[in-house]
């Protein structure tokens, strides 16, 4: 069976800052995915997410945007919009594992469709729920490789 990502998008804003805790390996993480082509299943946030955190932390808000804007280009990536349906499922999680409302999507989505979510953030490592297998990118790199054998 075929690997199915949900990646926070602390995974990649890690990969676009040099000098970010779990930069490089981030980028080694979103070079398999896109070489191994590996489906990804993101909340449609994940764009918009990733350059507000670019420019919030003081990059040049032309280039995170143009970073955001590259994301959506990944093969085989699954922008899931926020319906109602959605909205509500996000609710749910966001109470039961005490999740921040972008953390809750993320869950959402990987949990919507059997994905695993791979992120950076500690708070969504220890609150999702079990079956996620939350991991981090260096888990997953594991994972990718294993199953390329």
């Amino acid at each position: 069976m075929a690997a199915l990502f949900t990646l926070d998008a602390s995974v990649f804003v890690a990969s676009y800052r040099t000098q970010e805790t779990g930069g490089a390996i981030s980028r080694d993480l979103l070079r398999l995915v896109r070489e191994a082509d590996v489906p990804l299943i993101e909340p449609a946030i994940l764009p918009v997410e990733i350059a507000a955190a670019l420019a919030h932390a003081g990059e040049n808000p032309a280039w995170a945007a143009e970073y955001g804007e590259s994301v959506m280009t990944f093969p085989y990536l699954s922008l899931l919009p926020l319906d109602e349906r959605m909205a509500r499922r996000a609710l749910a999680i966001a109470t039961q594992c005490r999740l921040r409302g972008a953390d809750a999507l993320y869950v959402t989505a990987a949990a919507q469709y059997g994905a695993r979510l791979v992120t950076l953030d500690a708070e969504q490592l220890e609150r999702a729920p079990a079956p996620l297998g939350a991991c981090q990118p260096e888990a997953a790199i594991r994972l990718l490789r294993t199953a390329r054998r």
